[in-house]
C-alpha cells in the first residue's frame, strides 16, 4: 500500500499548473481513495497484489489489442527468447509410452558431456517421476539459471539406469529453423526477431553456397520482435539509405528508419513468404521489400501490427508493455489493422475471417487504400498488414480437419516418437543425412492406420468422406515429425516445404521462371 500511495504522488506531480494535470490529479487521488477504502472496509482479507494485476490488465483491455502488463515468470520467458539463449542441459525429448526419450542432443551440452545420448529415457527430475507429467512443466524443471544444477534419474538404451548431476549451461535458441538449397536456390526460414536474429542470418546465409537461382526468406509464423534486428534483416537485402519505416506517435516524435551499410544480398532474385502469423517486424521486412520492388511477396495477408511498444519494468520484475507508436512502410502504409479499443474479441475474429473468408477479404481489398511502389510504381494495398503480390489460398476442397486434430492433440507426435526410438540404428543406418531421409523414406500404411485408431480413442471422431484426404496428410505428418525427431526443425522444415507446403511450391515455381519473377515486378 506504502508503494502504491508513492507512486501516485509521483504521478500526481506531473503536469502541475494544467488543466489537465489537475484533472489527472483527480482521478489519481479518487483511485487511491478507492483503494483505501476498499482495503479499511471490506469483509474479507483481500489479495492486494492480485487485485493490482486485475486492475492493470483491466485498464490496457480497453486499449489497443497488444499493449499488455506480462507477470515476472512472463517477463524472464520472453527475455530469454530475445536473448536467443537460456539456461538448460541442451536436449529435446519427447514422451513414447508414458516414458520421456531423449530425441536429440546438442553437441557440448551439459547433457552431452554427461554422456545422456539419443534413446535414452528420463524417469525421474530432482526426484519427481517424469510419467504424466505435462511438457511445459517438464521444461520449466529443465530449464534454469546457467550454473545451477538438477539430477536425472535416466536409463540408458541398454537397460541399466543412472543417477546424473548436471550442471545447467548456456543453450543458445537459433533464430533460424533451416537453411538450405535445392535447384541453387536458398532458402532460410527465420522464427523470431531477436538479438541473434542477424547473426544467424548471416550464418545461414553464407552457408549455402551456390544461390544463383535466388533466394526465398520464409518469414510465415514469424511474430516479429525487435525492431532494430527487422530494420537490420530489410538492409540486408536493400542498398544504403534506403528508408525501412517510419514510427509515429502521440508523445514520440516521427523518426524514420534507414537502412545501413552496402547490403548483402541487394540484386539476386528474392521472394519473401509470410502468412497470417507473420506479424510485426516479418511486416516491416516484407512491407519494405515489396515498396521498393525488391522482392516478390507470396502467400497470405499477415496480421497486421504495426504498433511500437515500449517495456517498462516494474520494481517486483513485472513489466507493462506500451504502445508508443505506429509504424508506416516506406510508401506510407500503416501497417496496423483498424482495431477498436476495449475490443479485442472482435479484432481476432476480424483476422480469422480474413483468413478463411475470401468474400470477405476481396471485399475489404476494394475500399483499402492504394499506394504505389517507389520504383516500378506497383499499386500495392494499405488498410492494415501486407498484401502478397502472390496470393496463396488455403485449399479448400480437401477436408484436413482429422489429421489437424490428431497433429494438434499429439497423436501424430505419440506414433512417430515410438517409430523414431524402435527404429532408431535402422533409420540413422539407412538414411545417414536429411537429404537420405526426404527423398528415400516413405510412411508406411499401418503407422497411418495406429495414428486413426489412436485418435479414434481418443475421442476424435473421422469424417469418412474426408479419410482419404486426411491419410495422404497424416503420412507426411508422420514423415516430419520423425524428420524433427532426428534432425530438429529444420528436418520438419524440409519435409513440410517437400510435401505439403504449397506456398513454398508456388515461390521455387515464381523463382524457376524467371521471366513471370520480373512481370509480377512490373520489370
Amino acid at each position: 500500500m506504502k508503494r502504491l500511495l508513492i507512486a501516485i504522488v509521483a504521478l500526481w506531480s506531473l503536469g502541475v499548473g494544467s488543466a489537465a494535470g489537475q484533472s489527472f490529479r483527480n482521478e489519481l487521488e479518487k483511485f487511491g481513495s478507492f483503494y483505501y477504502y476498499l482495503n479499511s472496509l471490506y469483509v474479507d482479507p483481500l489479495d492486494n497484489p492480485a487485485l493490482i494485476e486485475e486492475a492493470i490488465r483491466s485498464t490496457l483491455s480497453t486499449l489497443d489489442p497488444h499493449s499488455a502488463y506480462l507477470s515476472p515468470e512472463e517477463v524472464k520467458a520472453d527475455m530469454a527468447m530475445m536473448e536467443g539463449s537460456f539456461g538448460g542441459i541442451g536436449v529435446s525429448y519427447g514422451p513414447v509410452r508414458d516414458s520421456l526419450c531423449v530425441m536429440d542432443v546438442v553437441p557440448d551440452s551439459p547433457a552431452d558431456k554427461a554422456g545422456i545420448r539419443r534413446g535414452d529415457r528420463v524417469v525421474a527430475i530432482n526426484g519427481v517421476a517424469t510419467k504424466g507429467v505435462p511438457r511445459d512443466s517438464l521444461s520449466a524443471m529443465v530449464r534454469g539459471k546457467v550454473g545451477t544444477s538438477l539430477t536425472l534419474s535416466v536409463v540408458k538404451r541398454g537397460g541399466e539406469q543412472e543417477e546424473l548431476k548436471l550442471t545447467r549451461g548456456e543453450i543458445p535458441i537459433s533464430a533460424v529453423d533451416a537453411a538450405y538449397t535445392l535447384y541453387n536456390i536458398g532458402y532460410i526460414k527465420v522464427n523470431r526477431f531477436a538479438e541473434n536474429t542477424m547473426s544467424d542470418l548471416r550464418k545461414a546465409y553464407k552457408e549455402l553456397g551456390n544461390i544463383s537461382g535466388g533466394l526465398i526468406l520464409d518469414l510465415r509464423g514469424n511474430g516479429g520482435g525487435l525492431l532494430t534486428q527487422g530494420i537490420e534483416m530489410a538492409g540486408f537485402f536493400l542498398p544504403k539509405k534506403c528508408l525501412v519505416a517510419s514510427t509515429r506517435g502521440r508523445t514520440e516524435k516521427t523518426y524514420n528508419h534507414y537502412s545501413k551499410g552496402k547490403g548483402t544480398y541487394t540484386t539476386g532474385p528474392l521472394v519473401v513468404l509470410i502468412d497470417e502469423g507473420s506479424a510485426s517486424a516479418s511486416e516491416l521486412v516484407s512491407g519494405a521489400l515489396q515498396d521498393y520492388d525488391r522482392a516478390v511477396i507470396v502467400g497470405r495477408q499477415s496480421f497486421g501490427k504495426g504498433l511500437v511498444q515500449k517495456q517498462v519494468v516494474m520494481d517486483d520484475g513485472s513489466a507493462l508493455r506500451i504502445t508508443t507508436s505506429h509504424y508506416y512502410t516506406p510508401s506510407g502504409r500503416c501497417i496496423q489493422r483498424p482495431f477498436e479499443k476495449g475490443k479485442s474479441a472482435e479484432y481476432y475474429f476480424d483476422h480469422a475471417k480474413r483468413m478463411t473468408d475470401r468474400y470477405y477479404r476481396d471485399s475489404l481489398a476494394v475500399v483499402a487504400p492504394k499506394f504505389k511502389t517507389l520504383n516500378a510504381g506497383r499499386t500495392v494495398l494499405g488498410g492494415g498488414g501486407i498484401t502478397p503480390d502472390v496470393y496463396v489460398d488455403i485449399d479448400t476442397t480437401k477436408n484436413y480437419t482429422f489429421a489437424n486434430l490428431l497433429n494438434q492433440k499429439m497423436v501424430v507426435s505419440d506414433v512417430a516418437g515410438e517409430y523414431t526410438i524402435d527404429n532408431l540404428d535402422d533409420l540413422t543406418s539407412n538414411y545417414p543425412t536429411l537429404e537420405a531421409f526426404v527423398e528415400g523414406w516413405n510412411c508406411p500404411a499401418e503407422l497411418v492406420e495406429r495414428c486413426i485408431e489412436r485418435g479414434i480413442a481418443s475421442g476424435v471422431e473421422p469424417a469418412e468422406e474426408s479419410m482419404e484426404d486426411s491419410r495422404w496428410l497424416l503420412g507426411h505428418y508422420i514423415k516430419a515429425t520423425i524428420a524433427l525427431n532426428l534432425w530438429g526443425t529444420e528436418g520438419y522444415v524440409r519435409v513440410a516445404n517437400t510435401h505439403f507446403e504449397d506456398s513454398f511450391a508456388e515461390a521455387m515455381n515464381i523463382l524457376l521462371n524467371p521471366e513471370r519473377y520480373r512481370s509480377i515486378l512490373g520489370n
